[in-house]
């Protein structure tokens, strides 16, 4: 329970964190190119893997529509962020999961934004993922919370304070991967299957929380290894091909 305590409080600061940036945003009208910097060369570099059954990404329709309204405030207003459940659709769950015989919105939940008001849209949505060999007691399921949509900067900051933190508490099956792997900012998938993506056009960054439930009767010889080394990869992907990165 404490690696899930951690994680939780940790993913909870980046509200925080951006609320309390004064002054100005640091966006622009035009995103400006980012790199990838070699950051923490023990980070992986971290490519999508095929394999048997084949993963793979499947197109999401629904384009986020981001903006900063309020120059002063680095956060952008919940109202304009995406509804959860559309964060990752039935069929990229499908594809990135391929064994299960069904992925269906099992239930979907408001949050509360840095001000204290209800988010007008979903901030966190459960799909039941059904593989051959679960039962009702060992079923699988993706959950898929929003944590924050911000200015680059400081949601840049805030998640690198926050995986740095669970980088130092690392445990030895723990992936971190490089700034770019997935064509994301940030990414990782922790032992007890929690997992996170920072994504960024340059201007405006998300943070997307995953955290896996079950997967036991997952294929291949080592479950955990096909969850963290070939879904997350892939669903990783399919987020941060919502808000692509603009190379240097």
């Amino acid at each position: 329970m404490a690696r899930t305590a951690g994680a939780l409080v940790a993913a909870a600061a980046v509200t925080s964190a951006i609320a309390g940036c004064g002054g100005g945003s640091g966006a622009t009208a035009s995103p400006p190119p980012w790199s990838a910097s070699a950051g923490n060369t023990s980070y992986l570099a971290g490519t999508t893997i095929g394999g048997s059954p084949t993963r793979s990404t499947a197109a999401n329709p629904t384009a986020w529509n981001l903006s900063l309204p309020d120059k002063q405030n680095p956060n952008v207003p919940t109202n304009l962020w995406p509804d959860a459940q559309n964060i990752l659709t039935q069929a990229q769950l499908k594809a990135a999961v391929p064994e299960a015989t069904t992925v269906k919105l099992q239930s979907c939940t408001k949050g509360t934004s840095s001000s204290g008001a209800t988010t007008s849209k979903n901030q966190s949505c459960t799909w039941t993922v059904s593989l051959p060999g679960d039962s009702a007691g060992l079923s699988s399921s993706i959950q898929v919370s929003i944590v924050a949509f911000g200015a680059d900067g400081p949601m840049t900051s805030a998640w690198n304070a926050a995986e740095s933190s669970l980088y130092q508490d690392r445990q030895s099956t723990d992936r971190f991967y490089q700034e770019g792997a997935f064509g994301a900012k940030g990414s990782y998938i922790l032992a007890n299957h929690q997992s996170a993506v920072l994504v960024s056009d340059g201007n405006l960054a998300g943070w997307i929380d995953l955290n896996f439930t079950g997967f036991y009767s997952l294929s291949g010889s080592n479950a955990s290894t096909s969850l963290m080394q070939g879904v997350f990869p892939v669903l990783a992907k399919d987020i941060a091909d919502q808000l692509p990165r603009k190379y240097a």
